[in-house]
């Protein structure tokens, strides 16, 4: 059970575009998992802007998640999103609902984890017009796929790493499609640390941003590279404590060289 926990928990979240969970891991049965976080990120220029933005774009985000595991292959997720960021003042931003479905487990066994998952998400006016959110439209789905591994010593692991790729469609313009590559490595008894990559690229038919007039990135022609890294502590029972920061190393139609810090804390517990 505690080993269970640490897996799904350590890898759940970090600095992510849809702040939903991506790693394959699924916590223990009847258990709950409360996350937050809070985010700050900055950018100053949209590639292939018809107008670049006048001053430096400070984004402040807050994602409240609660996760439940009502079974070995299941768990359900629910979650909110706040911004503040120049074109919108603090509030919601969107709401999310996601089931994964686990079918292979790499703790119990197998030799890989592989977890696959749906998620819908509705989006608030403001934000969809917002250059700053990273959304479609109004109304999101997406279907995903997430494959991990491992590699333990003394019955602890020591590193480990997955694979997670999706694809969605919004109610208005083109799909979508996202990736995500981790690797994380044990430093101490309760500390960790992981490197990750995250990719964004939309095919909507547009190629560049009117950001006075902007209709959601469903309708550009988008593409996006981050790299990152994050620390985390666990605190036993109490759940763990993550630091993480990304850069955007490459943007086409999207945003450059965006900076995000995120500062993220995550409680499990359980009914029983």
């Amino acid at each position: 059970m505690k080993k269970r926990w640490h897996t799904a928990a350590l890898l759940c979240f970090s600095v992510k575009l849809f702040s939903l969970q991506e790693a394959p891991w699924l916590g223990d049965v009847y258990g709950f998992e409360l996350y937050t976080d809070f985010a700050y990120s900055q950018y100053s220029k949209i590639s292939h802007a018809i107008k670049q933005p006048s001053y430096a774009y400070n984004n402040y985000v807050n994602d409240l998640s609660f996760i439940f595991t009502p079974s070995e292959k299941i768990d359900l997720e629910a979650a909110v999103n706040m911004a503040r960021t120049p074109h919108q003042t603090y509030g919601f931003r969107s709401a999310a609902l996601q089931a994964r479905c686990l079918f292979l487990d790499d703790i119990a066994g197998d030799p890989v984890t592989i977890t696959a998952a749906l998620n819908t998400r509705a989006v608030g006016g403001r934000a969809t017009r917002d250059v700053s959110s990273p959304y479609a439209s109004y109304w999101n789905g997406e279907a995903s796929i997430s494959v991990g591994k491992e590699f333990t010593k003394d019955q602890n692991w020591k590193t480990r790493g997955y694979l997670f790729g999706s694809v969605g469609l919004a109610n208005h313009g083109s799909f979508w499609n996202r990736y995500r590559v981790s690797f994380e490595a044990r430093i101490l008894k309760n500390q960790t640390l992981e490197a990750f990559s995250v990719g964004y690229f939309g095919y909507g038919s547009e190629k560049s941003v009117d950001i006075e007039h902007f209709k959601g990135w469903g309708f550009i022609h988008h593409r996006s590279i981050d790299i990152g890294a994050k620390y985390s502590y666990l605190i036993d029972l109490w759940g763990d404590l993550s630091v993480s920061y990304a850069c955007r190393v490459w943007a086409y139609s999207y945003p450059e060289r965006e900076q995000t810090v995120q500062i993220s804390y995550t409680l499990p517990f359980s009914a029983f």
